[in-house]
This record gives C-alpha cells, sequence and structure tokens, in this order.
C-alpha cells in the first residue's frame, strides 16, 4: 500500500484568483473568509427536479458523498427493531463540516449497537444526511435515511407542485431515489404535516408507492418509512396508532412511524392492525417528553417497556435531548445513562465480517493522533472517522453477567489514542491471588474461512510488573476460545499464565482452549511496516505495544467467532489488592490473504485543482505556532484515485521539495473521507528570491 504525490510550484504567486468552488461550501467560521465544503438540505421542489448526479463530467456534489458501505452485523430473528430520529437543534450544526470542525464537545452518537436505523431529521424540505453521519452509521451496519417534510402554508404549496399529478410525483420519487444511491444512503422518511385536497391524497398513495419501489431498485435493503400524519381524508390527524385511516400508506411502504401521543390501548389495536408486520410499527418516543408516555428524558425506557410489551419496534425522536438539553460537560456520562436504561429493551448487534478494525475512536478528541503520535494538536470533531465501538458496555460489570475480577471499569477516554482522537481504558482490581478480570468487548458473528492475522495494541497505565494480558476469540466448535497470549514480552514464562488462564475457563476442562504465542520480533517488524507504516520503535517511544498473531484452524469445523473478550491476570509475587489499568487502542481481525493484496493497492493520478493564495491578514497571529513573516496560505483541492481495495479515508501530508528532489519531512495536514481533499489555509514559507522550491501532497489510505 503506498502514497500518490503531487506537486505545486513556489515561483510566480498568482494572488489575484479566486476558483468557484459551488454553492456547498462556506467560510469555517466568522473570522475566515477561506470556504470549506459542507453539507446542505434543498430547500424547493425546483432544486429537487433540477439535481443531477453528474454535472459537467463530474460527479454532483462529491466531497458530501459518504463512502464507508453498509457492514454486515448480527442479526436476531423475530424481534423489534430500534430507530432513531436526530433531530438535534435542527440539523446540520458542527456536522455539516465534511471535513470536520475543530472542537470536541460536539454531538455523537456511540450506541449503534442498539440501532437498526437512524434517520437524518431537519425541518427543511430535502434533508440529505451529512456524509460523516452515513459513514459512521454504516460502519456498525445500521441504515441511514434522509427525510421529506412539508409543513405549514409552505409546505401545502410543495405538495401542489409534486403530488400535482403522477408525473409530477414520479418524477420527485425518481430524483430521491438517484440522490440516494449517489449519496450511499439507504431510504427515507416521508413526514407530510399540511392538510391535503382530497385528490392529492391518491397521487400520494401513488408516490409512496412507487418511491418505496424505485428504493429498492436503487438500493440494496433501503427502507422508506412514513410519519403518521394525513390521514386517507387529506386531513392532518396524528392517529397515535396503525388504524384504518392510515393503513393504506403502510402498506405501501417499508414501515410506519408512529406520533408520540398513543396510549396502550392504540398500541394494541397497531399489533393487531400490522398482522406479520408488527416490526414495521415504530412507535414515537419523543426523548423531550412532549405529551409523551412517562415523560421522556431518562424515563423513556418507561414507555420503550410498554412497546416492546406488545412486541412493536421503536422510534426515539431527538437523543441529542442529552446533549441540548443537560449540556455538553458530561454528555458521555448522560449518553452513556440514557442507553444504558434502554439496553435490555433493544436487541444488541455486533460485527459479523472481515476484516474487523477499530481503534475505539468516536469521532473527535483533544488531538488527532496516527500510529500513537499527535500529528494534529487541538480539539476536533469528525464523524468520519468514528470507528466501531464495543457491543458491551461498563454495565457489564453491574448486571451479574460476568463472574470474576472485582471494581472493573471500561470506557473510552480521549487522553490518549493510538489512532484517531480516543482509546479503550479498562481498569480494575486483584483481590485474590489467582485473580483474573474479564471485559466482554464484542459480541459478534464473524465467519472464520481462512488464516487470520490478529492483533492488538495497548498501553500499561499501571499494573505492567503483576500482570498479564490475553485477548480471547470466543468461538464456535468444540475448542470454545482462542486465548491470544504473550510471545517474547512474556517475563513470567507461558506455563503459568497458561494454567491460570485454564483454570479460568468455563468448564474448568483444557480441552476449552486453543493458546497461541504472539509472533516473533522478525516477524512483527514487518507487520508493523505492512498494517501502521511505521516501525515498532515509533509506537513504542510513545509506550504502544502490539501483539501479533497468525491463527490457523485445522478441523474443518467452518468456526465462528462469536465474541471478543480481554482479560488481565495477575503474575509474579505481589499479594493484596493491587489495581491495574490498560489501555486498548486498536484491535484488528482480518483474513491473512488480504494484507497481500492491501500492500499492492496504491494511490494514483493526485491532481491539484481550484488553487489560490493569499497573505495572512495577520502575520503574527497564532494557529497553534506563530506565523513567520514570509508566510503565504494556500488553499485548493486534491484528488485522487485508489481503485484496488476499498479504503474508509486517507491521511494528507505536506512537505517542501527543494530544486534538486530533496524534501523536507512531512507535515499531517488532514483526513480525507473520501478520494478528494479541500487545503484550506495552509501555511507555507514562500522565498520570492527561490523560484524553483515547490510543496509537494502527499496522500496515504488508511483501512
Amino acid at each position: 500500500m503506498s502514497g500518490g504525490t503531487v506537486s505545486v510550484s513556489l515561483g510566480d504567486l498568482d494572488f489575484s484568483r479566486k476558483p468557484q468552488l459551488g454553492q456547498n461550501f462556506e467560510a469555517e467560521s466568522d473570522t475566515s473568509e477561506s470556504l470549506v465544503p459542507v453539507c446542505r438540505p434543498l430547500y424547493t421542489v425546483e432544486d429537487v427536479l433540477s439535481w443531477t448526479p453528474d454535472k459537467d463530467g463530474c460527479k454532483t456534489d462529491a466531497f458530501n458523498i459518504a463512502t464507508v458501505p453498509l457492514a454486515k452485523r448480527t442479526q436476531q430473528d423475530g424481534v423489534p427493531k430500534t430507530l432513531v430520529c436526530h433531530d438535534m437543534k435542527g440539523g446540520y450544526i458542527e456536522d455539516r463540516f465534511v471535513q470536520g470542525t475543530w472542537r470536541d464537545d460536539c454531538y455523537l452518537i456511540s450506541h449503534w449497537q442498539h440501532i437498526d436505523t437512524f434517520v437524518y431529521f431537519s425541518h427543511h424540505f430535502i434533508t440529505l444526511p451529512p456524509p460523516g453521519w452515513t459513514n459512521a452509521a454504516h460502519r456498525h451496519g445500521v441504515k441511514v435515511l434522509g427525510t421529506l417534510i412539508t409543513e405549514w402554508d409552505d409546505g401545502a404549496k410543495r405538495c401542489r407542485q409534486f403530488l400535482k399529478d403522477q408525473a409530477s410525483c414520479r418524477g420527485l420519487a425518481d430524483k430521491l431515489a438517484q440522490m440516494a444511491q449517489h449519496y450511499n444512503f439507504d431510504g427515507w422518511l416521508i413526514n407530510i404535516e399540511n392538510p391535503l385536497e382530497t385528490p392529492q391524497v391518491k397521487i400520494l398513495m401513488d408516490f409512496v408507492s412507487y418511491l418505496t419501489d424505485v428504493m429498492h431498485t436503487a438500493v440494496q435493503g433501503s427502507e422508506v418509512i412514513w410519519y403518521d400524519s394525513v390521514i386517507t381524508s387529506g386531513e392532518l390527524k396524528w392517529q397515535d396508532e396503525l388504524n384504518d385511516k392510515n393503513r393504506i400508506f403502510f402498506d405501501s411502504c417499508d414501515g410506519i412511524f408512529l406520533n408520540y401521543t398513543w396510549k396502550e390501548e392504540g398500541l394494541q389495536r397497531s399489533l393487531e392492525m400490522a398482522g406479520d408486520r408488527q416490526h414495521d410499527v415504530y412507535v414515537g418516543v419523543d426523548v423531550f417528553g412532549r405529551n409523551c408516555y412517562g415523560g421522556g428524558g431518562f424515563n423513556c425506557n418507561k414507555a420503550l417497556s410498554v412497546i416492546r410489551k406488545q412486541g412493536l419496534s421503536a422510534a426515539i425522536f431527538a437523543p441529542g435531548w442529552v446533549h441540548e438539553k443537560l449540556g455538553a460537560d458530561n454528555f458521555s456520562t448522560n449518553q452513556n445513562k440514557f442507553w444504558g436504561l434502554l439496553s435490555d429493551l433493544c436487541p444488541m448487534h455486533g460485527p459479523a465480517a472481515l476484516p474487523f478494525v477499530t481503534s475505539f475512536c468516536q469521532g473527535q478528541g483533544q488531538n488527532f493522533y496516527i500510529n500513537g503520535q499527535v500529528v494534529r494538536r487541538g480539539p476536533w470533531y469528525n464523524l468520519t472517522c468514528q470507528q466501531v465501538q464495543t457491543t458491551f458496555t461498563s454495565a457489564q460489570f453491574s448486571q451479574g453477567k460476568d463472574r470474576t475480577g472485582g471494581n472493573r471499569t471500561m470506557d473510552v477516554c480521549t487522553k490518549d489514542s493510538f489512532h484517531g482522537g480516543s482509546s479503550l481504558l479498562l481498569g480494575g482490581n486483584f483481590v485474590q491471588a489467582s485473580d483474573a478480570l474479564s471485559f466482554r468487548l464484542f459480541s459478534s458473528d464473524i465467519p472464520v474461512q481462512s488464516s487470520l492475522l490478529v492483533s492488538y495494541t495497548y498501553k500499561w497505565e499501571t499494573g505492567v510488573d503483576h500482570t498479564a494480558v490475553h485477548l480471547i476469540l470466543n468461538t464456535t466448535g468444540q475448542t470454545k476460545q482462542w486465548v491470544l497470549m504473550e510471545g517474547d514480552d512474556n517475563k513470567n514464562g507461558d506455563t503459568g499464565d497458561k494454567t491460570s488462564m485454564r483454570n479460568n475457563t468455563v468448564d474448568n476442562s483444557t480441552d476449552q482452549a486453543v493458546y497461541f504465542i504472539a509472533l516473533p520480533d522478525k516477524e512483527c517488524d514487518r507487520l508493523y511496516k505492512e498494517c501502521f507504516g511505521c516501525t515498532r520503535n515509533e509506537t513504542a517511544k510513545q509506550g504502544w505495544c502490539t501483539r501479533f498473531y497468525m491463527l490457523k484452524d485445522d478441523t474443518g469445523e467452518g468456526r465462528r467467532i462469536e465474541g471478543i473478550d480481554l482479560r488481565f491476570l495477575r503474575t509474579g509475587t505481589v499479594e493484596g489488592d493491587t489495581d491495574v489499568c490498560l489501555r486498548l487502542g486498536e484491535i484488528r481481525v482480518m483474513n491473512a490473504g488480504d494484507l497481500e493484496k492491501k500492500q499492492k493497492a496504491t494511490v494514483t493520478k493526485v491532481t491539484c485543482r481550484d488553487v489560490s493564495w493569499k497573505k495572512p491578514q495577520h502575520p503574527t497571529a497564532t494557529t497553534g505556532d506563530s506565523i513567520a513573516a514570509n508566510t503565504v496560505l494556500f488553499s485548493a483541492t486534491l484528488q485522487w484515485e485508489y481503485l484496488q481495495v476499498p479504503s474508509s479515508c486517507f491521511d494528507v501530508y505536506f512537505s517542501y521539495k527543494g530544486a534538486a528532489g530533496n524534501t523536507s519531512d512531512k507535515v499531517y495536514v488532514g483526513r480525507a473521507q473520501n478520494s478528494m481533499y479541500r487545503v484550506v489555509d495552509l501555511p507555507v514559507i514562500h522565498d520570492e528570491a527561490d523560484t524553483e522550491n515547490s510543496i509537494e501532497f502527499t496522500v496515504h489510505p488508511v483501512e
């Protein structure tokens, strides 16, 4: 896997050039005139009908195309589903900045394991989901829907336009399907919240049915959901249940989102009306508690309990309440509390395919890290950078699901990271010499069809002298566990750890586990380079250690990985209560053969366009470092091709290149979510006497 480069001459700079970037760009702040790509809704019927996926040979609005495919996840048959409708402060706030923004107190979701469908909602006519949300949700196997909404007099006017006749409504539906396919999201919520004229109702029914059909053709597994609003007479009357007045819309699409002011007897009638489609009835729960059963907030579990009692699905509206109402300072704690109260009522899902790689980054942080080193200081927020979150949380320690060890904690921490902005901090206390502290990380259903390359990266905070750490893969078949132990870094020998681990298996049987020793240093040195693009010493300087394993299953049992755990074991002679704390930076499970394919992948055809130069308004102003007097600010759009294998994102670097071809050290610029990146106001040292120098940009794929 190699990067691509492009150079830009520093000779004869043109400060008058002002490229035309298009409408979906705006200034990042009130103090900047430089434009960055943003996501915006569409406001009118004309906006939708004039939209095309391609313009002048280029993809329309390419910065806003999500690139992460919908991941496979574990499924449970015959269980109700959970839809989450976003509605955070009207939408399109910090999340509208496609390349992220420089703060770390923004709203995000990290409990995707309990969510089946995510709706990005606003009160604009057509709400297109920002790509960061789509990428984060898809990485967890969660579908993402946009929203069509009409309200008040303006909504009635738009309905008269696109419900004029069959051709008008189908023309709009075709455009909506093209948009979902183009931007890589999974369907639409339809919300008509204004009265309709009687002739319009029949056309609306055709619109919903036709949109559902064309969406199913355009996007595999797509969904169209109807919101409980207008009824068959055209009146705007929320029913709070599925009945004969809204059944026709339910029958025309993939599900109905019921209004929030329901009563339990209405849910019983909805269950009877739905027949074998009971899980397509999503009962609304307003987290702000507006006339809602239970009053919303941390009492949403009361409403959800009643919904699940009837065997119906749920639609949780505005879970951003924990941020919008309770504030950013304790957001993580409050969000964990909110979802913890719902966790037993929302079926849990986990990863179900390879490769599986996560750094536990939640999409924001205090600094940005690559391979354990800070490459950009300061707070940041970019949901595209969010990695797969654990399916289990610290709630496991209070629910009696694991019997060993004491005082365990497991939390995402932004004070240090291996990749991105956070890591998983695991701690506990040994109270007996034979203690083992167990941490359930992931529930999964990952098929094993060939040899696996597995690695985990960690850093000790406390307990390194008296603790061994093992990664556990819980598997199907006669052998229930694959135990990934120390290799050369095992200071206390392998035998003692093996015996201790065997004594802590489910039935104390020595046949329950197969033990794997980490690969030797020589082999690891190669894998460091191939997986991380750096050496062991570079990560070790920051205290990080990575263990690599090559796992082969010769049983022919068709084994599956059903869970991933981590365990601490007390070693040495330390007795009494002792604390241990470890920072987990990355877990990687992949088919061994995929690594060779990855090495052959290359970034090609890097181009630079829409270039502009300007002189700083305040030469002595600071952006973390002082700007030298001979500094100019460079902006441009970089674009490239990367065809061999999918990549989740790309890292962009720049360096100075002299006339003789020598280059300076690379400086990190930013992370791209797809094969383009807008460089904005990059400080560049410009020596007017030396016209042969240039700056060079390098683009590296990140798997």
